[in-house]
């Protein structure tokens, strides 16, 4: 008789029949210079994915004739947030004292489990820390590295490691963790080259820019407007005094031009 051991191993850390079926992942992480990326396994359910994305609008109202219930609503765009995504990882490295395949052992068998060199027992830790170093600045990166979670064909995600919870289930006689669930919250990334493909070019919305060396106010008009007479417009909405007062770096709300 077969024996579905992705079936067994959800029982096991108690996701019952009705949760799904434990599937292996794989999180990517990158490393800095020229080696490539580094990887760590993981169990999750793919019983439901889940990606969050919202764009923020406010809401202004401008009132017409006929009083308040002629008040028309319009909504202006003001920014996209970056996608959020949250899923739960689960690590087991209790090994069954027996050589049947019994729960235990199917859990042993399909996990990336075994006895951890030099610890002499299995310690859930030796993955879950591996787990927390991405929430941790990378001392060559100087930032946590951008992660790659993939299951199989499917790369279900690309971002930070935000926010970290882990919760311990099981544990040996000696007090050796051997069971983990972590909960973790990631936030998308985006590359330099990314975030220029979708920077705004229109004058009639909103922005930032940041001024560059030689840069002047009527520069930056010509360049966003196409008129330097314009300069006053971004004058006015920096609180800027002395026009020729601009050094490099400073962040420039760019106003959209008024029809």
């Amino acid at each position: 008789m077969s024996i579905n051991r992705a079936k067994v191993v959800s029982e096991v850390l108690g996701l019952g029949s009705g949760g799904g079926e434990l599937q292996k992942l794989t999180i990517y992480y990158e490393k800095s210079g020229r080696r490539g990326p580094g990887s760590i396994p993981a169990l999750f359910n793919p019983s439901e994915i889940t990606l969050t994305k919202s764009a923020n609008w406010e809401q202004q109202h401008a009132a017409g004739q006929g009083g308040q219930s002629a008040t028309s609503v319009e909504q202006e765009f003001r920014s996209v947030e970056a996608e959020r995504f949250s899923i739960e990882l689960f690590f087991d490295t209790y090994e069954s004292r027996s050589s049947a395949l019994t729960s235990a052992g199917a859990a042993a068998s399909f996990l990336p489990a075994s006895l951890i060199p030099g610890r002499g027992s299995s310690d859930v830790r030796y993955y879950t820390d591996q787990i927390a170093q991405l929430v941790k600045v990378d001392t060559e990166l100087h930032r946590p590295p951008v992660c790659d979670l993939r299951w199989g064909v499917f790369d279900i995600f690309t971002g930070v490691l935000t926010t970290l919870s882990q919760r311990f289930t099981l544990f040996l006689d000696d007090g050796t963790p051997v069971r983990a669930t972590l909960t973790c919250d990631f936030v998308e990334a985006s590359t330099l080259a990314q975030a220029r493909a979708t920077e705004l070019h229109s004058s009639d919305v909103v922005k930032t820019r940041q001024a560059r060396r030689h840069d002047t106010l009527q520069s930056v008009a010509a360049d966003e407007y196409g008129d330097p007479a314009q300069w006053r417009l971004i004058a006015a909405a920096n609180g800027i005094v002395n026009p020729r007062d601009l050094p490099p770096g400073t962040i420039l709300t760019i106003p959209k031009l008024q029809p």
